[in-house]
């Protein structure tokens, strides 16, 4: 019988009260076990050997930062730095979730420092969270994915390993590695001579351009909203000259809209190509959030290295 895994969370309780609960909860909801030392040096000394014989005895570490850089040791160090740096070395599966700090309230020390335990988490597996509902969000996906193989339920799908994708899907994914077109209508109002006129325009953007500007805000989840806001954004400040020239004397264009129900044909074949997926739990209320899958994730590295690339 398969036992529940143990998930050690690394964190400092009184800089992170409430997302250490929400953590530690959710952990319990997908089936693992969470476990966590919970130390302030109110409590006394720190016992380094004690929680590197619970690490050990756990499946996946799991760090939870927050504003500060965490309790530290006489040496400068914090508790939590020491134990990722602990973790990471035992080449275990590890897991960051840092928050967006508001560094201003930190002195510069402290700043340096939890800057380099940033960079060293983000060598591995990582992400960025806001507050406690990007918390839930964030968790829950990147949770799924360790706990998965370690409940036995990486192969509970009939689906053979190292199977060949089927043709159609690999030849949508290559489309995304030229220079193909994908046309979109886009609405827009353009002035002229103090006159506001509604105008509509079919714009044929390129499958790197719509991918990347769509996925660059899609490591974290995001509405729908959020999504097509980017790409109307990008379109108004690229494609502004194919709507003034619609409008003699046009000078100026605002309110750029993406038709709706082209928008969630677009959604729905970086969906089904499986590059995003919604992100938000069954009766959380939040059904639009959406974000990138790893597959995602390695076609969004893939294009800006070669965007890069181009460039010099």
């Amino acid at each position: 019988m398969k036992t529940s895994p143990l998930v050690y969370i690394s964190a400092d309780p009184s800089d992170v009260p409430g997302p250490l609960f929400t953590l530690t909860r959710l952990i319990a909801q997908m089936g693992g076990v969470p476990v966590t030392s919970q130390y302030s040096p109110a409590a006394g000394e720190y016992d380094w050997s004690a929680v590197r014989q619970i690490i050990d005895r756990c499946d996946i570490y799991v760090l939870l930062v927050g504003d500060s850089y965490g309790a530290q040791a006489a040496t400068g160090e914090s508790y939590i730095h020491r134990e990722a740096v602990y973790a990471k070395g035992k080449k275990m599966p590890v897991l960051a979730l840092l928050k967006n700090a508001e560094l201003h309230n930190l002195k510069d020390v402290d700043v340096s420092r939890l800057r380099s335990l940033h960079k060293l988490m983000m060598s591995g597996t990582f992400k960025y969270w806001a507050n406690q509902e990007d918390l839930t969000l964030i968790g829950r996906h990147v949770l799924r994915d360790h706990l998965k193989p370690q409940l036995g339920l990486a192969s509970s799908k009939p689906v053979k390993e190292q199977a060949p994708e089927p043709p159609i899907l690999t030849r949508i994914e290559e489309t995304f590695d030229i220079d193909e077109t994908y046309p979109l209508r886009f609405s827009g109002k353009v002035f002229a001579h103090g006159n506001c006129q509604d105008v509509n325009c079919r714009i044929h953007l390129t499958w790197e351009s719509t991918f990347i500007n769509v996925a660059s805000i899609m490591t974290s989840p995001v509405t729908e909203d959020r999504m097509k806001s980017m790409l109307e954004d990008y379109v108004g400040e690229y494609y502004r000259t194919e709507f003034l020239e619609q409008v003699a004397d046009g000078h100026a264009l605002a309110d750029v809209r993406c038709n709706a129900m082209e928008f969630q044909r677009l959604k729905a074949f970086l969906k089904g190509v499986g590059f995003i997926e919604n992100v938000a739990g069954q009766g959380s209320g939040l059904r639009n959030y959406w974000q990138l899958t790893r597959s995602g994730e390695q076609k969004l590295n893939k294009l800006l290295v070669r965007s890069a690339g181009a460039a010099v």
